[in-house]
């Protein structure tokens, strides 16, 4: 049922436009609006009060599902939790603008598309390092919290996910517009002035291994010797980010060379890395399913 639920939606995901309504950074920013009204929140909040946030709804879901103890309300609870975590219809609008204004050769609105695509200084050289770890966010990990942790790894690590970027917009921008629309993974539009946040220790942790099993699918799906060079001595670094550390192997598995002056060619070999990488764990899966590791 998980390869079964893996497919349905990511075949819906191509075919189908998602409303931005659907998407879990809509629901998390109503999540967040809930709990601040009953002053349960702030941006200030501790590392123990951060967890509790982000455990209880994937909790309620466990209850609810043992509660009700049917395969096929599982199975569409799987489907509708997957359809809202997977993926990112703004940022997929964003990267067309990207691509188009690319085509055109049109720098300076390459620059002002790559920001709202969490490039926080414009600079196009980092365009695709910056692709890398959006496309990890919103599909590679979602789906390696599925597997493992079925739905209720998926709204854990989604609403992680998405908190940590209301936060950073909590801790260095004005409140009142905290939770106006923005773009997924935009975490570079305003600076962070204060020390680091407690969900910016918790995203830390969660994102050890499967970031490291995501560099794992680039080293196979991309040039292997040259990557694993990287690779095996980021698996007892506990300190470098999850970003630089996904990126370096990317780059690595790719051989990819910056160059303000054609600000298509990197950005698309790395997306091209990165959903063979995708069909590579989709693979993996499989396999997994047809040894019985994975229901």
């Amino acid at each position: 049922m998980t390869l079964i639920s893996l497919l349905i939606v990511m075949a819906l995901e191509r075919v189908t436009s998602k409303a931005p309504e659907w998407h879990v950074h809509a629901l998390v920013g109503h999540y967040i609006q809930f709990l601040q009204s009953r002053s349960w929140f702030s941006q200030t909040a501790s590392l123990l009060n951060v967890l509790l946030i982000i455990a209880a709804p994937a909790v309620l879901l466990i209850l609810i599902d043992h509660l009700i103890n049917n395969g096929f309300f599982t199975f569409l609870l799987q489907l509708l939790t997957l359809w809202v975590c997977l993926g990112c219809p703004i940022t997929r609008k964003n990267y067309k603008r990207y691509l188009q204004a690319a085509t055109r050769k049109d720098f300076e609105a390459c620059s002002l598309h790559s920001i709202s695509l969490g490039n926080e200084d414009g600079d196009l050289t980092k365009v695709g390092r910056q692709l890398v770890f959006i496309n990890y966010r919103q599909y590679a990990a979602v789906i390696i919290a599925f597997v493992i942790f079925g739905v209720p790894g998926v709204v854990f690590y989604s609403i992680a996910k998405e908190l940590q970027i209301f936060m950073h917009k909590m801790s260095s921008c004005n409140p009142d517009n905290m939770l106006e629309e923005i773009d997924d993974e935009v975490l570079g539009e305003c600076k962070k002035d204060n020390a680091e946040l407690a969900i910016d220790k918790v995203m830390h942790v969660i994102d050890w291994v499967p970031v490291r099993l995501t560099g794992l699918g680039f080293l196979i799906v991309g040039h292997f010797s040259r990557a694993l060079s990287l690779w095996l001595p980021l698996l007892v670094d506990t300190k470098t980010t999850s970003k630089d550390v996904l990126v370096s192997v990317a780059v690595a598995a790719e051989e990819v060379e910056p160059d303000t002056q054609n600000c298509i060619d990197e950005p698309c070999i790395l997306v091209r890395l990165v959903k063979r990488n995708v069909m590579f764990m989709l693979v993996g899966v499989s396999l997994l399913t047809m040894v019985g590791a994975v229901a």
